[in-house]
């Protein structure tokens, strides 16, 4: 039997073998994409908007804390997830209508312009390439969220609204009926109208705060509900004022005997308290005014309006208007002067603020001003004094001529 031969070994490479049929050119062609896309990093994974939203508020560094914590943490974000949830979508047109429905616009202005320039943050570290929100805040117009109440959050840019304050009698009304129903909310809301003092400052008003032998209170910190902190005044970038001011507390007056009917704590010690004596909770006392409608609780303002003894509805920081309508518009008082005793911004020079502040001591903001002829001497006896030292700097300037002109004749002997 004979052997067969071995057979023979077929050296032919796979890629002839693919040039023979012609499909060579196609597997490159086939690897060089497949190089090409493992050359490239994984597309990025889209952001949601509250992702933008967080990014950007970090982003914020120059926020201080109670702005940060209460408005792009607080207020902004949350009307970006209740407009998320209701809508169900991510749309900027959708949620922009639902705000625009449901929520303040001033707020949603403020809200549409920060957004804007969070989509541009993320378009300039190419984390995004479209910005759904460019000129949204723009195209907002005047009217707004439907059946809404004002908002609560209240601005000094238009205390001279007379539609902004309620009447001094109406306010008497609302005093009233805090001292039967919610007699410790009493002091708390007597103070703001006859001080005029913003929230945080009332709550933050200790008993060193309290000068009885100067007649006069002072303001020089405030509290934040958000972080649960005292801020001194100067924290706030948007005041004008003093970092302390001086209010005028006349003996026997309306404020004086407010504060002298309340047990006098240590100096460190909060003034106004709440019913169970801790720092007074504002979301707590915003609820006995307004109502929860949820619960079926009427406020005590919405009772009052019925009952036809107040004209409108006003958030609890129209105290502050109030006070500042009723000061220049009731009793007469310069308006410069009351804005020094609010820390209002004036629309005046800093100086002429200062000059018209000088004349302060004196004043009694609870008597209509032609009445104060203590306020007038004090005014004619600083009018006095300055007069006094300009005589003094005359003569000053004539004795140093004549000494001059005594050394050029000693000089020419």
């Amino acid at each position: 039997m004979g052997f067969l031969s071995p057979p023979v070994v077929c050296k032919i490479s796979p890629l002839e073998i693919l040039e023979e049929y012609g499909l060579r050119a196609k597997l490159r062609l086939v690897r060089d994409a497949v190089a090409a896309v493992n050359d490239q990093s994984p597309p990025k994974p889209e952001l949601s908007l509250l992702e933008i939203w967080d990014m950007y508020c970090e982003y914020r560094t120059d926020l201080r804390e109670t702005v940060y914590l209460g408005k792009y943490q607080g207020r902004y974000k949350n009307y970006l997830k209740s407009a998320i949830e209701a809508t169900k979508s991510e749309d900027a047109i959708k949620i922009r209508n639902w705000l625009i429905e449901n929520r303040d616009l001033e707020t949603i202005k403020l809200l549409f312009s920060n957004l804007s320039k969070a989509y541009q943050l993320g378009i300039k570290n190419k984390l995004l390439v479209h910005n759904p929100y460019d000129g949204l805040a723009e195209e907002i117009g005047k009217i707004g969220a439907k059946s809404r109440q004002q908002s609560e959050i209240g601005t000094d840019n238009d205390t001279d609204d007379l539609t902004k304050a309620y009447t001094w009698d109406e306010a008497q009304a609302i005093l009233e009926c805090l001292q039967d129903k919610y007699p410790h909310w009493h002091s708390f809301l007597k103070f703001k109208f006859l001080t005029g003092c913003r929230t945080g400052e009332a709550i933050g008003l200790m008993w060193c705060d309290v000068e009885w032998d100067k007649e006069r209170v002072l303001i020089r910190r405030t509290y934040d509900r958000i972080t649960k902190k005292f801020y001194p005044l100067k924290n706030d970038k948007t005041y004008k004022g003093e970092d302390v001011r001086k209010f005028p507390m006349p003996k026997d007056g309306k404020l004086w005997n407010l504060l002298k009917s309340i047990p006098q704590g240590e100096l460190n010690d909060i003034v106004l308290k709440s019913k169970t004596g801790k720092i007074i909770d504002e979301t707590g006392f915003s609820q006995i005014w307004r109502g929860r409608k949820h619960l079926n609780r009427k406020g005590i303002i919405p009772d009052l309006v019925e009952q036809g003894l107040l004209s409108k509805y006003l958030s609890p920081y129209n105290t502050r208007h109030t006070f500042i309508n009723h000061a220049i518009h009731d009793l007469g008082i310069p308006e410069k002067v009351v804005c020094y005793m609010c820390g209002h911004k004036p629309d005046v020079s800093n100086k002429h603020y200062q000059d018209e502040a000088i004349f302060m001591k004196g004043i009694n903001p609870e008597i209509p001003y032609s009445q104060q002829q203590f306020a007038e001497v004090q005014i004619d006896n600083q009018q006095s004094k300055i007069e006094l030292l300009e005589e003094q700097i005359r003569q000053q300037q004539e004795a140093m001529r004549k000494l001059q002109e005594q050394l050029e004749q000693m000089k020419n002997q």
